[in-house]
């Protein structure tokens, strides 16, 4: 029998102009400096491209970072890149499988809402989240950031997610 996805969800809808408000949201430090470097990546633009983004920028948040392609047609999101810490965290690798065919149906079914809210927004979002999984709590908190080879379409999704408590 599937549980209910959230117990506590917290959320954040920066527009654009409003990141400082965003990251002072924020409890990890590692991801206030992932939000502030997606900032930087982005200058005058609504969001950065995938060219705009190296790896070795943000070697402090590279396990916790996860890069997901928005598939159209129908939508779908690819895993590119699953986080190790993520991995060690819910104990399933995404990389290179689409979200509803890894996660359990009510989690994908959860994300799903919350990448399309990052997709149709073309804005970040922030959620800390306690969720049952395999017959434990998982307390985290989630970044979502969008890209862009276009300026307009979000083609690839960014998130970084730390847990509340060490693993």
């Amino acid at each position: 029998m599937a549980t209910s996805p959230t117990q506590r969800d917290s959320a954040a809808n920066p527009r654009a102009d409003e990141v400082a408000g965003f990251i002072s949201a924020i409890r990890s430090d590692v991801l206030r400096q992932l939000v502030a470097h997606w900032h930087d990546m982005r200058g005058g633009r609504r969001m950065p491209a995938r060219a705009d983004f190296d790896p070795l920028d943000v070697r402090y948040a590279l396990g916790y970072i996860s890069l997901i392609d928005v598939q159209r047609d129908p939508l779908r999101y690819y895993f590119r890149l699953d986080g190790s810490k993520q991995v060690d965290l819910f104990g399933i690798d995404c990389t290179r499988r689409y979200l509803d065919e890894a996660m359990p149906a009510d989690h994908a079914a959860m994300a799903t809402m919350s990448y399309r809210e990052v997709v149709d927004s073309r804005t970040p979002r922030y959620h800390r989240r306690t969720i049952p999984f395999h017959q434990r709590l998982i307390d985290y908190e989630i970044v979502i950031l969008p890209f862009s080879s276009d300026g307009e379409r979000v083609d690839m999704l960014m998130t970084g997610l730390v847990p509340d408590h060490p693993l």
